[in-house]
């Protein structure tokens, strides 16, 4: 080979060395594995994302373990690196659900402070038998401290309670909580396990709406007067709000026959029936958890192990990694963008093939910049 020809193809050979490299950059990374949590079921960061809490829902064979689970608080470093700060930051919950935080001020309650849901029918005893009683099952909103742990508040609207949120309605199996930046908060309800009392309840699933100043009211212990049920054909799982263009995204899962998700958005306050739904995707494999990435895109978890983005109204594009990964029956993922534009994902996995089940662990994921 003369000397321009093996020029040439020392360039060319550089070219493709640089391109691999970039495209390599451009791949997610899981970047760390956490372990000892009990059953991870939520991760999400705090607003200024300098915080990121963890639920951990502890499950016996009968139903929820009464008063074992608890909320985990860890730190996250400027290059999006997480340690734990304190594992158990809130302890003897029962059936801990999903958090956010508020982002106003109500009344004596801070901006900023966590707004958990809490309760399901299925509880069960210390003897490990499954609780019947309403009058010892709570459901509803338990308010905290996010700096110090300290309870704030407790706000039962489950079926033992006299608040009701509209037409004798209680909450009676929340799936997911969020609140848009006016301060109205969005309750997922699953409606499901009402029969399992021995007064039996009927749910109704769909996503309720409280506007900020009734949220006010309801710690104030008063019932709000305005409270809207919106209805979904199927049961939400997850939920997250996106203030740019005032939409609320949400995931529901079918669960007669296959179980199958679907992924809608709606603007807030506009709801009028089930038609005013906008649909994302639809009859995709069982959905876990929804974000929604820094220039719009949907993020989302499936059943399946995959993060995942819609393409088209029926199908999905996975988010690749090298070599390939599935997450372990991975919950609500929470996303949060750094200061250099690169963002971390973090994906709570129920439990861990790599160790028969029993490894549960939170999974953060580095992306570069949109």
């Amino acid at each position: 080979m003369n000397q321009p020809k093996r020029f040439f193809a020392t360039i060319g050979l550089l070219s493709l060395a640089f391109a691999g490299h970039l495209q390599a950059q451009d791949r997610p990374v899981i970047s760390q594995q956490l372990d000892e949590f009990m059953r991870p079921t939520a991760a999400v960061f705090s607003p200024a994302g300098r915080y990121m809490f963890v639920v951990n829902h502890a499950q016996g064979e009968a139903g929820t373990l009464r008063s074992q689970s608890y909320i985990s608080k860890l730190s996250v470093d400027d290059d999006g690196k997480v340690s734990v700060n304190n594992m158990r930051f809130i302890k003897n919950l029962t059936a801990p659900i999903d958090l956010d935080f508020s982002p106003v001020r109500f009344g004596n309650i801070p901006q900023g402070a966590i707004f958990l849901a809490v309760g399901t029918p299925l509880v069960q005893d210390e003897a490990g038998r499954p609780m019947r009683d309403l009058a010892r099952i709570m459901v509803g909103i338990e308010v905290f401290d996010p700096n110090t742990g300290r309870q704030i508040k407790s706000i039962d609207i489950g079926p033992n309670s006299r608040l009701r949120l509209k037409d004798d309605l209680s909450l009676l199996s929340p799936s997911s909580i969020c609140f848009d930046s006016k301060g109205n908060l969005y309750i997922g309800e699953s409606g499901v396990g009402g029969h399992m009392f021995e007064r039996k309840q009927v749910g109704r699933p769909g996503i309720w709406r409280i506007g900020a100043e009734e949220v006010e009211g309801l710690l104030s212990d008063r019932a709000p007067k305005k409270a809207e049920l919106i209805r979904t054909t199927s049961l939400p799982t997850d939920m997250t709000f996106r203030n740019k263009e005032d939409m609320l995204y949400f995931v529901t899962n079918h669960t007669q026959g296959r179980p199958s998700g679907s992924v809608f958005r709606i603007s807030s306050g506009q709801y009028d029936g089930i038609s005013s739904m906008q649909t994302i995707v639809r009859d995709l494999d069982a959905l876990t958890g929804i974000q929604i990435m820094p220039k719009g895109r949907v993020l989302l978890a499936g059943n399946s192990g995959e993060l995942m983005f819609p393409k088209g109204r029926r199908e999905t594009r996975p988010l690749r990694f090298r070599p390939r990964h599935e997450f372990s029956s991975p919950g609500k993922i929470g996303l949060f963008e750094l200061k250099d534009g690169g963002i971390i994902i973090a994906v709570p996995e129920q439990s861990s093939e790599e160790s028969g089940g029993r490894g549960q662990r939170v999974s953060i994921v580095k992306l570069p910049s949109e």
